[in-house]
């Protein structure tokens, strides 16, 4: 994609020549190797003057609309109001908003030149960012990426799960998520919560890697009373990515819907009490887990009317045991 430039000087003099040769603005865009909706936008600068379009005032204009910015920002009583309604908790799209709302439409100040403004040397002396909702020191540039290939086929799905899962009537169907802690790349742990009775599993790992990852749910699957395993669901994380060597029906939840695995991510929100966020990994260990996990499996949960995890799991697998052959 080439990158886009603004119009120059000697553009804006072949727009005025040709303008005057009477083309119209379909071929001067030709010409100029330029967009017909740039051109338009360009001519447009100077239609309510009589004398029409200039190319040295046109060019004029545009360096004062790049340059109004921050520079006329903070020349203005506007400033102090901005500010004033930062600290009363607004975002910058409310307070530009709100601006031209009340001049009938007419922008006083866009949310981009705030944010400018914000980040520029004088509102970093006094430290507007922390009046933002994320208390970002530094502005932070998103660019567009080639989407990545997905790992996930369109037969695992959460939309292809059999519909009597969401009801919670039968035992066996899981959800997993990976908690992780301030370094990325240390150890986590694995949590395995089944959707009927809230029967948790945690599991140590060293490392983020779906081998790691994969490799401790399996061990975990195989451990579990008579392999009473149907069904998992996970989020689109590539630590899952080997997921088919599980042997099971998995299912992944739709792009950015971590409600669609609610039972685990509610379970995750409890685990924080034991394992904060800035808890550290190093200190991570398997007996660790194991006494956080019979906890919270024996704690009574309203949602079970009060009986806890631990009894509503094997009570159930215990009938499932008298059931088999």
């Amino acid at each position: 994609m080439t990158k886009y430039t603004r119009i120059c000087l000697e553009e804006r003099e072949k727009i005025f020549k040709l303008t005057g040769e009477n083309y119209n603005q379909t071929d001067i865009a030709k010409k100029l190797g330029r967009n017909k909706s740039s051109v338009s936008r360009e001519i447009a600068r100077c239609t309510c003057d009589p004398l029409g379009y200039l190319p040295d005032r046109a060019h004029l204009d545009s360096i004062k609309l790049k340059q109004r910015n921050t520079a006329l920002f903070r020349s203005s009583n506007l400033c102090k109001h901005v500010v004033s309604l930062l600290q009363q908790g607004w975002s910058p799209e409310q307070i530009s908003g709100r601006l031209k709302h009340e001049n009938n439409g007419a922008g006083v100040v866009s949310h981009e030149t705030i944010y400018k403004f914000i980040y520029s040397p004088e509102g970093q002396a006094q430290k507007l960012y922390l009046l933002l909702t994320r208390h970002k020191p530094k502005r932070t540039r998103w660019f567009s990426r080639k989407p990545r290939k997905s790992h996930i086929p369109e037969s695992a799905s959460i939309l292809n799960r059999p519909k009597f899962i969401d009801k919670r009537n039968k035992m066996g169907h899981w959800e997993g998520d990976l908690v992780v802690f301030g370094s990325l790349k240390g150890s986590n742990v694995t949590t395995l919560v089944e959707r009927k009775s809230r029967f948790a599993r945690l599991i140590h790992n060293k490392s983020k890697y779906t081998d790691e990852v994969i490799g401790g749910i399996a061990k975990t699957i195989s451990c579990l009373p008579n392999n009473r395993f149907k069904t998992i669901t996970f989020d689109r994380g590539t630590e899952f990515a080997s997921f088919r060597t599980l042997g099971i029906d998995t299912y992944f939840c739709n792009p950015h819907s971590p409600w669609q695995k609610g039972g685990d991510e509610n379970f995750n929100g409890r685990l924080r009490k034991y394992l904060p966020k800035k808890f550290d990994h190093r200190n991570l260990s398997q007996y660790l887990l194991d006494n956080i996990e019979e906890k919270m499996n024996n704690q009574p949960r309203k949602c079970l009317g009060f009986k806890s995890p631990a009894e509503v799991f094997y009570k159930q697998n215990l009938q499932y045991v008298a059931l088999d052959p």
